[in-house]
């Protein structure tokens, strides 16, 4: 186990990402697990959620209504909070408590977990629009002053 402590989160696929390239911002995506810290490193993260994800059918996305969320007031897409994603997102959330990590915004994990879509420009979604979740991310961030960089870490694809 490494000494210094890693931001991370979890994203479903919406539009795809590239290992190891960098994002900021990231495109449209669904955070699956808000940001956490962590001192183990991204493979040690991968290993332990792999199982979780090789198990996981993908995952059926429904848009709903668009609003404005959280402090900074982020124009969203909401997303039907799904028995499939529900249960994906605390499955998700029990592995990450047994590794002690530490929730950067706890408000928003577990029962507070907000499925949404953040609106990127040239975003074609409407409510009603639905779509399937193959993928999901494993980003680690990593915050140089004003700039929060996306480092893509792993991708998992959903048992099909």
């Amino acid at each position: 186990m490494q000494n210094s402590r890693h931001l991370y989160l979890f994203t479903l696929e919406v539009a795809p990402l590239n290992v190891e390239r960098i994002y900021n911002p990231l495109p449209s995506h669904l955070t699956l697990m808000s940001r956490f810290w962590s001192r183990l490193s991204p493979d040690e993260i991968a290993k332990i959620v792999k199982p979780l994800f090789d198990r996981t059918q993908p995952i059926e996305l429904t848009f709903g209504e668009s609003t404005q969320l959280g402090p900074k007031k982020v124009a969203v897409h909401l997303v039907e909070h799904n028995h499939s994603l529900k249960k994906l997102h605390d499955q998700l959330h029990n592995l990450l408590d047994a590794t002690n990590v530490t929730y950067e915004y706890p408000q928003f994990v577990g029962k507070g977990h907000k499925p949404h879509v953040s609106i990127r420009e040239g975003d074609q979604f409407t409510a009603g629009h639905k779509q399937m979740a193959n993928v999901a991310y494993l980003i680690e961030v990593e915050i140089k002053a004003d700039e929060h960089l996306r480092f893509i870490r792993a991708k998992f694809n959903l048992n099909s």
